[in-house]
């Protein structure tokens, strides 16, 4: 039986997501995620780095379920939330600017910044780093691991932001090294589960410069969650201060780790593409 699925798409800084209500209109997720990657394809389909539905949630005010290009699922993905709270407010899924959001990686508060009756930006509370033991063997902030890559030793700081990130410091962004480095870290021990990449370079103590691979997407011009962990192992490095700005290739984000309650907040813009509907 057909499918007409009705959509809006969205991006972040060009990390850009297809958002479809499962609220009102009936959506069959299995069905998404096997046809994930034509849906993203950006010369057969839609075109997206992933798929973002929202559904009820008995714990929060909603629930977002993320599908990756490639069809895997994510637990948590910093821009597609951005993109998805504008989405809700603007669909009437949600009414109030501030609201709270379940995740597979918990309860997240995004904060719509309004000005003359449009969403601007998007402030999310991402709540605090957190530990995995899949990745990590000490309960701190980062960890530490070496790997021995075309003869040359780098050095991974391993921060969780309920999915897992591996950054790595250097004097340039290397593109050609991230582009075979990222998809050898995805089938690494270290990473059961894959990983998102991050190249990084300090600017100074309030610029971080960064290019990413992400898990289940590849190359991306930005990963919100990517930019928090770049800033937690940058401050565990002394290379940054806790309130950063993080530019990737598809614009700038501000960080802020609190040192208050140590909850890390993101801000960053997100923009309406376009909408549509597509058969399945």
């Amino acid at each position: 039986m057909k499918q007409h699925l009705h959509f809006i798409k969205y991006h972040g800084l060009g990390n850009d997501f297809i958002l479809v209500d499962g609220i009102n209109h009936r959506v069959d997720t299995e069905l998404l995620q096997k046809e994930s990657a034509w849906i993203c394809n950006r010369n057969f389909g839609i075109g997206a780095d992933g798929i973002i539905v929202a559904t009820e949630s008995k714990t929060c005010d909603i629930k977002m379920h993320i599908i990756n290009s490639d069809g895997s699922i994510a637990a948590m993905c910093g821009n597609g939330l951005r993109c998805f709270a504008q989405f809700c407010f603007e669909q009437g899924l949600i009414e109030q600017e501030v609201f709270s959001v379940e995740t597979d990686a918990g309860k997240m508060v995004p904060a719509l910044i309004i000005k003359n009756s449009e969403v601007i930006a998007v402030e999310v509370d991402m709540g605090i780093n957190q530990y995995d033991s899949k990745i990590m063997t000490e309960k701190k902030d980062v960890n530490y691991k070496t790997i021995t890559f075309e003869g040359e030793e780098i050095e991974l700081a391993i921060v969780s932001m309920g999915n897992p990130h591996a950054v790595i410091f250097r004097e340039t962004l290397d593109v050609n090294l991230l582009d075979k480095l990222g998809p050898f870290l995805q089938t690494h021990k270290f990473f059961p589960g894959g990983v998102n990449v991050e190249m990084v370079i300090s600017v100074s103590s309030s610029m971080l410069e960064l290019i990413v691979y992400e898990r289940g997407a590849g190359k991306t011009l930005a990963c919100a969650t990517g930019a928090c962990a770049a800033v937690v192992a940058g401050v565990d490095k002394g290379y940054c201060d806790r309130k950063t700005t993080v530019c990737l290739p598809g614009g700038k984000l501000l960080i802020n780790w609190q040192e208050s309650d140590n909850h890390i907040i993101q801000i960053g813009p997100t923009k309406h593409v376009f909408k549509g509907e597509l058969v399945l």
